[in-house]
C-alpha cells in the first residue's frame, strides 16, 4: 500500500474520485513507482507515476491534463512527476531490457485501473531471463540521448531535467558497451538514482577512467538539483550554465555545443 494512502486515505479517495469520470478511447492504467513505492525515499523524494494509455488518448491534451490534475492533488504529500507511454512502446523497451522499463516491470504497483499491466507482466516473465542484446539496447539509448538533446528547454527546471537525462543515459551507454556480461540486476540499478554511483564505483571501479568518474559526479549533482527544483527551490542559472558546459566537454559533443 502506498505510504500516502495509508497516511491520508481521504486524499487518496479524492484522487480516485477525479480519475473515475475521465473519458478515454481505451482503458488506461496509472502505475506508482520510484523510491516512495520501494520505501527507500527521503524528504526530497517525489511521487512518480506512469500513465499507461493508448496513443490516441495521449494525443488529446484534455485527457493528459485531466489525469495530471487528478494526481496533482497529491502535491500535499510531495511533488508529483508523471510520464506517459503506451503498451506497444513499453513492449519494445522491455524486449531490449531497457533500464527504465525494467524498473517499472520489477517495482511498479498499480495505482489505478486494471487489465493492461497484468498482461504486460505476463509477457515480461517470459522475456526477463533472455539474453540481453547490448547492441540493440545501446542503439535505443543513443536515440534517447539525441531526443533529449533536441529538446528546447523553456525553464531552468526543464533544462536541469534535460541535462540529467543526457548525463545518466551517457553512463548507461558506456556501461552497456564497455562492461562484459552486464546483468539484469545491473540494468535495474542503473535506473535507480541512489544506486547508480555505488554500482559504478564498486562493480566497475577497474574499468572507470577520469571522464566517467567526472560524469558520475556530474550526474549526482544534476539529480540533486532536479530534486530540489521539483520542491520549487531556487535554481542557480550560473551553476546550470557551468554544468551544461561541463557535460558538453565530457561528452566531447560538438553537436550539442552547436545548440548551446
Amino acid at each position: 500500500m502506498p505510504e500516502y494512502e495509508a497516511l491520508n486515505p481521504v486524499l487518496y479517495a479524492k484522487v480516485l474520485d477525479h480519475l473515475e469520470p475521465i473519458s478515454s478511447h481505451k482503458p488506461f492504467q496509472i502505475l506508482f513507482y520510484g523510491s516512495r513505492e520501494r520505501g527507500d525515499h527521503d524528504d526530497l523524494s517525489d511521487l512518480n507515476f506512469y500513465l499507461l494509455a493508448h496513443s490516441t488518448d495521449q494525443m488529446k491534451p484534455s485527457f493528459i491534463e485531466s489525469v495530471s490534475n487528478a494526481l496533482n492533488q497529491l502535491e500535499a504529500v510531495a511533488p508529483v512527476n508523471m510520464i506517459a507511454g503506451d503498451s506497444e512502446s513499453l513492449r519494445l523497451r522491455m524486449r531490449i531490457h531497457e533500464p527504465g522499463s525494467i524498473q517499472l516491470l520489477e517495482n511498479a504497483s498499480v495505482f489505478y485501473g486494471d487489465s493492461i499491466w497484468e498482461n504486460l507482466q505476463t509477457e515480461w516473465s517470459k522475456i526477463r531471463t533472455k539474453e540481453i542484446s547490448t547492441k540493440d539496447l545501446s542503439s535505443y539509448l543513443e536515440k534517447r540521448i539525441r531526443f533529449f538533446k533536441q529538446q528546447v528547454s523553456k525553464t531552468a527546471k526543464d533544462e536541469v531535467i534535460q541535462l540529467e537525462r543526457i548525463c545518466t543515459l551517457t553512463l548507461h551507454v558506456w556501461a552497456i558497451n564497455c562492461i562484459s556480461d552486464i546483468s539484469f540486476s545491473e540494468l535495474l540499478k542503473m535506473d535507480t538514482p541512489s544506486q547508480i554511483h555505488p554500482l559504478f564505483t564498486n562493480l566497475y571501479k577497474h574499468e572507470l577512467d577520469d571522464t566517467i568518474n567526472e560524469l558520475l559526479s556530474l550526474q549526482q549533482r544534476l539529480v540533486t538539483i532536479k530534486r530540489e527544483a521539483r520542491w520549487k527551490k531556487e535554481l542557480s542559472r550560473d551553476e546550470i550554465y557551468e554544468l551544461k558546459y561541463k557535460l558538453i566537454q565530457l561528452r566531447k559533443d560538438e553537436e550539442f555545443l552547436l545548440n548551446y
